[in-house]
């Protein structure tokens, strides 16, 4: 009786063991979960704008606001939100973002009018902008293991690239269910879930006490961004010669330029200059900058040629799209099982040089109108190349940074790929007005896709 009343607590052990193995991929599906939300609200709410049109009465220019509205404020703030992170800690910072993002979506439901939907749209990018990269500096606290942190990421990254290319096939499902209404209420029962489980399940992080907040600094990246966006937005519809659009221009560089004066004087700066003198550093963020305008480009390209084309509506569009959305998330899958077995610059290479083949083969079995197996078979080259390339640069930059800085890191990355999706898709919209015919758009931005694509890979392979 005494020896098995010894053993007694042994099962207990083996079970917090089990609990505590477990907690890091529960902790990464549920800050995961979170940017899910975040990513998939860029492309979610195309799909609901005729139905807002009819609904609300908005104007062509009021629906544009609708949808811009987010990543406005979403790419301006982004780099605060990582500042945020590591100076009051990224699990705090991810439930705040994350409790705003959710009230802000029951606000866009329930919104009466254009104007107060604009508004709360763009306090819902916001918080995306503040739990965004504190997600992502979660994932690099919580796995100490660098193979298992590279898997981590590489599924963190792969859940967020599904999220961009599901949006309009989720998006024209819930319209055409439940109204365009449920295209924001669904962020709510998600988001409260989301909240729950972090605020029991994610650790405390370490925080940068010392470090103050750097005002000149974040103002100046604000408008840097904000007016960099605000041109990207406004040019395929204004035109390139529109006065609005080279004032918004010149005041991104004069901001950025005074961003980098006051960075360099700054006693606490907002973003470590010494960064900026790591090659590696430097050359990833470039890259993933490169991707972004690249892919996002060609996403918004080829929704448009589908339509004009092909007839397809929203909901055929998605599915269509579907080949690209399933090898974006098996490719992530495939780099976090094949982490460690070959080096971040082998995958980055590979999977760019892919990528860059397979943009012109998706224009070519379009306009030739080959067999659809041919388009799918580009599509699935074209996902599965890009995922190859983006876990491993995410690493890379995390891995130049001290840990308890990586929210900022994060903030930054995500800054300027939100930065270069918004150029993609902007070169894009004025190849499409410029052009005499959709078709030659297609091919317009097949090119900056494969300029884009090869220069990531050049870069890639100068990384080595």
């Amino acid at each position: 009786m005494t020896e098995c009343a010894a053993e007694q607590p042994l099962p207990t052990k083996l079970a917090d063991t089990e609990r505590a193995a477990g907690r890091p991929r529960l902790t990464l599906a549920l800050v995961a979960s979170g940017m899910f939300m975040a990513v998939l609200d860029t492309t979610i709410v195309n799909v609901a704008l005729p139905a807002m049109h009819v609904s609300l009465g908005a104007s062509v220019g009021g629906l544009a606001w609708i949808v811009d509205a987010y990543t406005l404020s979403f790419a301006a703030l982004i780099l605060a939100g990582g500042v945020a992170s590591d100076r009051f800690g990224a699990k705090a910072v991810y439930l705040w973002g994350l409790a705003l993002f959710v009230v802000a979506s029951a606000a866009c439901g329930l919104a009466p009018n254009v104007g107060a939907l604009v508004v709360a749209r763009f306090v819902q990018g916001g918080g995306a902008a503040l739990f965004l990269p504190a997600s992502l500096a979660i994932v690099r606290s919580t796995f100490d293991d660098p193979v298992e942190r590279g898997r981590a990421i590489a599924t963190w990254a792969g859940i967020a690239s599904v999220a961009a290319a599901i949006g309009p096939v989720l998006g024209g499902l819930l319209v055409q269910g439940f109204g365009w209404r449920s295209a924001f209420l669904i962020n709510v029962p998600t988001g409260l879930v989301a909240f729950a489980g972090a605020w029991v399940v994610v650790r405390h992080s370490t925080r940068s006490v010392g470090r103050h907040f750097d005002w000149g600094g974040q103002l100046a990246s604000i408008v840097a961004l904000g007016a960099l966006c605000y041109a990207a937005i406004e040019l395929p519809s204004r035109g390139i010669a529109a006065r609005e659009v080279w004032g918004a221009a010149l005041l991104a560089v004069l901001a950025a330029l005074t961003l980098v004066v006051v960075e360099r004087r700054a006693q606490h700066p907002m973003v470590p200059v010494e960064w900026f003198r790591n090659r590696m550093f430097v050359t990833m963020n470039a890259m993933g900058t490169l991707v972004y305008v690249g892919y996002f480009g060609l996403l918004f390209e080829l929704s448009l040629y589908l339509h004009g084309e092909f007839g397809f509506n929203a909901r055929e569009i998605g599915l269509t799209l579907l080949p690209l959305a399933g090898s974006l998330s098996i490719g992530n899958v495939v780099v976090g099982r094949l982490h460690g077995r070959f080096t971040a610059t082998q995958f980055m290479t590979t999977g760019l040089v892919l990528a860059a083949v397979a943009v012109p083969a998706m224009a070519m079995s379009l306009e030739w109108r080959a067999p659809w197996f041919f388009t799918y078979a580009a599509m699935v080259m074209f996902g599965g190349g890009t995922a190859l390339s983006v876990p491993p640069m995410i690493s890379t930059v995390l891995e130049q940074v001290p840990g308890e800085l990586a929210g900022v890191a994060s903030g930054l990355l995500n800054a300027l790929r939100q930065a270069g999706g918004l150029v993609g898709v902007a070169m894009a919209g004025a190849a499409t007005i410029l052009a005499p015919h959709v078709a030659e758009a297609l091919w317009w931005v097949a090119g900056m896709g494969l300029v884009t694509y090869a220069a990531a890979a050049g870069l890639a392979a100068s990384a080595a």
